[in-house]
């Protein structure tokens, strides 16, 4: 429903700079660095609202990129955050199972009576 307003609000605005610009269509003097004469009001109202339409397009890829690019970093983050978490409680569980056999190992030596210092 949002994206059907804004087209039409876009559509709205769009005719309405296209009536006042053919509605304006008086010679006008125009002086911008090196160039200067007379030009027609409507090219020069058309002109600057499609060099306008330009550089809004180019500043909202702009920012689409880099919300784009920033939620990607967030989520390789999160990925080698979890990733390091799995391998800490990987290593975790190994030493304990390490520390585990070791420790059954010495009761089971003691009960056979294969302990060092009796030999």
């Amino acid at each position: 429903m949002l994206q059907k307003i804004r087209w039409f609000l876009s559509l709205a605005a769009v005719l309405v700079v296209v009536i006042v610009a053919f509605q304006n269509q008086d010679a006008v003097p125009l002086t911008i660095l090196f160039f200067s004469g007379e030009y027609p009001l409507t090219l020069l109202l058309l002109g600057s609202s499609g060099v306008s339409f330009v550089l809004g397009c180019l500043m909202t890829a702009w920012r689409i990129r880099s919300r784009h690019k920033a939620q990607i970093a967030r989520e390789s983050e999160a990925k080698k955050g979890s990733e390091a978490k799995k391998a800490e409680a990987t290593a975790k569980e190994t030493s304990s199972t390490k520390k585990k056999s070791v420790a059954g190992n010495e009761s089971a030596e003691a009960s056979i009576g294969l302990d060092q210092e009796a030999t």
